[in-house]
């Protein structure tokens, strides 16, 4: 939960005055620090949950019929958090766009964003913010100390390109890769299972590259237990499953249509114009346009049979007709598909989307070696059992799902969650989606060696800049205090070890929970060095774009209409010329 920041408060202590105005940029940077604040003990291996309750309304009388349902979020996900905390301060949408652009919809955009690394960004950013802000006190222009920081994030960048090493460098290549994922899940290791999840996450890079929602879903189920959870390598539809019983259960060696589109994606008989008229006299009767119909039919199971189809995978509906046919025939018949789940299905099988039904060849078709419909948990308020279909055993496929079993909705989502973000940080480590790729140390080896890049360079600058630069190397040097902090050690200790220890192997990081100093590569504590440096770039851009704000304007706006006489402008040209009028 979030508490309301109130921008005139003055950090400084000039709050003593009688009317206390906002002071910049020390009134959005109050909004960040409690941004961070809320965040901090979510960052790292031995961070802990925040509780973010938006409704209880089993504390409320429900409406009839109603059931009351309490709405919160209990997530470590820094990105998460921030989605769902109710911020209402000016600058809350600034740090919200840590967590990626806004999309129009979450549920069929190609490419969604798999956001990670946006605990560390807020810190960072509001670490940068703290130590500005004294500079600002001391007489030091916010101009001078954006562009310090912009020279000591070039530094910093440089600093992780040159100790960054490339997976194939290892002598275990797979097993780096391993550790990669393993490092993206501390913190949220669901189930106790995080050397299974990171496995699953390195096979899925290794078979899809960069997650996205079509060829990386992860579908949760509360049925058996979270240790039979797996990478399907296939589809399963969760939702969906064969339209009649007399359809087979199971399917070997299963050839699969896919039919798609807005108005024939399904096996139905076509619409006739609202406007027809059929005219009927005694040589012609009613029966010869059902006639059409028939034929019409036959002809596209003809053509649905000579392909050799095993199972139809529809986005729309498929007529009575059709479904006799299918089921005396042995072919399983599945329905109202969605289109983000049917195009899973086409890219895991191989199948080509099709949208004419007379344009189906045996090319078209995709394959799986198996399958199969599971009757997993009862639906909610009903006597029915919820069923679900599993296409597997697909050679080399475009896409594979992860099936967690055993977890509610809640923990589902944070497994989703994490495996996404796994396997996303295996293939940024790869160079995979425009990434830049190799590791570099975690558990602070990077920041402690970035911050004394950094400080070198400070030395050597002739300007104001000099005394931003320092800060920019403070406020790296707060995110593995943060890391130990969360853990219970000393956080001056610790980073005075890791100072002395980085200066002769950049390799050296603080391994937890122990706490103690030593090799991050041998630990398997290991980073993507793109995160590393988008997280970098991100937090600099906040605290750049914050600290160039030095006035807030309340701009009222009104909706009465204009008094007679009033102009109202459209274009610069009319002002103008009205005013060559006047003159």
């Amino acid at each position: 939960m979030s508490t309301p920041i109130d921008p005139t408060v003055d950090p400084a202590g000039a709050g003593e005055r009688e009317q206390a105005q906002p002071s910049f940029p020390h009134a959005n940077t109050v909004a960040v620090a409690a941004i961070a604040d809320a965040l901090e003990s979510t960052y790292g291996p031995a961070s802990r949950d925040k509780l973010v309750v938006n409704a209880l309304k089993s504390r409320q009388d429900p409406r009839p019929g109603d059931v009351a349902v309490d709405d919160y979020t209990a997530t470590s996900d820094g990105a998460t958090i921030l989605e769902a905390l109710p911020l209402e301060h000016p600058v809350a949408p600034v740090v919200r766009r840590l967590v990626g652009a806004e999309r129009p919809g979450d549920t069929d955009v190609e490419g969604e964003d798999v956001t990670d690394g946006v605990t560390s960004s807020v810190l960072l950013a509001a670490a940068l913010l703290r130590e500005a802000t004294d500079l600002v006190d001391d007489g030091v222009h916010p101009t001078d100390i954006v562009r310090g920081y912009h020279v000591a994030n070039g530094v910093a960048c440089d600093a992780l390109r040159e100790v960054s090493r490339s997976l194939a460098d290892f002598d275990d290549p797979a097993a780096a890769a391993v550790a990669v994922a393993w490092t993206a899940m501390t913190g949220n290791d669901i189930g106790g299972l995080a050397d299974e999840w990171a496995e699953v996450a390195r096979d899925a890079a290794d078979q899809v590259g960069y997650p996205g929602a079509k060829t990386l879903p992860v579908r949760t189920i509360r049925d058996g237990t979270i240790e039979d959870s797996r990478l399907v390598r296939g589809a399963v539809l969760d939702r969906s499953a064969r339209v009649l019983d007399a359809m087979p259960e199971r399917v070997e060696d299963a050839s699969i249509l896919v039919l798609g589109g807005h108005d024939r994606g399904g096996l139905r008989t076509p619409d006739l114009p609202d406007d027809y008229t059929a005219h009927v006299d005694a040589e012609h009767g009613a029966d010869d346009l059902d006639a059409v119909f028939d034929e019409w039919r036959a002809d596209v199971w003809e053509t649905i049979t000579d392909a050799g189809v095993d199972v139809v995978v529809a986005e729309l509906g498929i007529d009575d007709g059709f479904l006799e046919l299918l089921a005396e025939n042995d072919v399983v018949g599945i329905r109202a598909v969605n289109r983000l789940k049917l195009a899973h299905v086409a890219r895991a099988t191989g199948a080509t989307v099709v949208k004419d039904l007379h344009d189906i060849t045996a090319a078209d078709l995709g394959h799986a070696g198996v399958v199969e419909e599971r009757r997993i948990e009862r639906e909610e308020s009903r006597a029915s059992t919820r069923r679900m279909t599993v296409f597997e055993e697909c050679e080399d496929p475009d896409a594979v799902c992860a099936l967690v079993e055993g977890v509610p909705d809640g923990l589902g989502e944070r497994a989703a969650t994490a495996i996404r973000q796994a396997t996303a940080a295996v293939a940024a480590a790869r160079g995979e989606h425009g990434s830049v790729p190799g590791v570099v140390p975690g558990g602070g080896g990077a920041e402690v060696h970035a911050a004394a890049a950094v400080r070198d360079a400070a030395r050597a600058e002739g300007s104001r800049a000099a005394l931003a630069m320092t800060a920019f190397a403070d406020a790296l040097e707060r995110l593995p205090a943060s890391l130990v902090r969360n853990a219970g050690a000393d956080p001056i200790e610790a980073v005075a070890d890791l100072r002395v220890a980085n200066r002769e192997d950049a390799w050296q990081g603080v391994v937890l929970p122990g706490g103690d100093v030593g090799d991050a590569a041998a630990a398997g504590v290991l980073d993507p060095l793109a995160r590393c440096l988008d997280s970098y770039r991100s937090a600099t851009e906040v605290a750049a774009l914050v600290l160039r704000v030095d006035d807030a304007i309340d701009a009222e706006f009104s909706e009465d209409a204009p008094d007679p006489g009033d102009a109202i402008y459209d274009d610069a040209a009319e002002r103008h010329a009205d005013y060559l009028k006047d003159d």
